[in-house]
This record gives structure tokens, C-alpha cells and sequence, in this order.
């Protein structure tokens, strides 16, 4: 099996389009795997800035829960301050109300309010 001229050129003319669609195929190959790489570098930029803003945010977010949490500790000290403070009131004016009962049972205001009672009435009639 003798090959001629025209074999050869014609192996030769098939062997130079599959060098040239192997060469496209790797062309295509390349810009597909440069364009995966860009978006890869984008998109891990992307994610960067992003986590940046979030551990930003997050830091924001727990300064202002550290004042919330002080305002909160003064606002509960100073709860526990004038509930005491009320209670102590309370307690003073339950004495107040208990004196008045005491004085308002003995006899002798019984008296002094009738006497009251009596002299407004003959005030009056003058």
C-alpha cells in the first residue's frame, strides 16, 4: 500500500484542519477560562468590599448595642432609685393614714367634732 502525491496532500490538508480546530477549540478554551477568571476576580472583589461593609456594620451595630446596653443599666438603676423612693412614700403616708384613724378613734376628737358641730350651729342662727 503505496501512498501518492495526492494522499499525502490530501493527509496533509486534513492534518492542518484538525491543527486548526484544535487551535479554535483552544481559543474558545482560553477566553471561556480568561472570562471564569475575571468573573472569579470580580466577584471575589465583590465579596470583599461586601464582607468589609459587614464587619463595618457589625462593629456599628455592636457599639450601639453596648450604649443600649449602659442606657438600659442607668434606666434600671435609676428604676430601683425611685421605687424605693416611692415606697418610702408609701410607707410614710400609710403612717400618716394610721395616725389619723388613731386620732380620729379617740374620744376626745369625738368631742371636739360635736363641739364644732354644735358652735357652727348656734353661728348660724344669729
Amino acid at each position: 500500500m503505496t501512498l501518492t502525491n495526492q494522499d499525502y496532500d490530501t493527509l496533509i490538508t486534513e492534518l492542518i484542519n484538525e491543527i486548526n480546530a484544535v487551535r479554535n477549540k483552544y481559543d474558545a478554551f482560553s477566553q471561556f477560562t480568561e472570562t471564569k477568571v475575571a468573573d472569579f476576580v470580580h466577584t471575589n472583589r465583590h465579596l470583599k468590599n461586601l464582607h468589609a461593609a459587614q464587619t463595618q456594620e457589625l462593629t456599628q451595630r455592636t457599639q450601639d448595642l453596648a450604649i443600649t446596653n449602659a442606657q438600659r443599666a442607668q434606666l434600671h438603676a435609676e428604676l430601683v432609685t425611685l421605687t424605693a423612693r416611692v415606697d418610702g412614700l408609701i410607707m410614710q403616708r400609710d403612717k400618716a393614714r394610721s395616725r389619723v384613724k388613731f386620732l380620729e378613734a379617740t374620744r376626745a376628737y369625738r368631742i371636739e367634732q360635736k363641739l364644732r358641730s354644735i358652735a357652727s350651729r348656734l353661728l348660724l342662727r344669729k
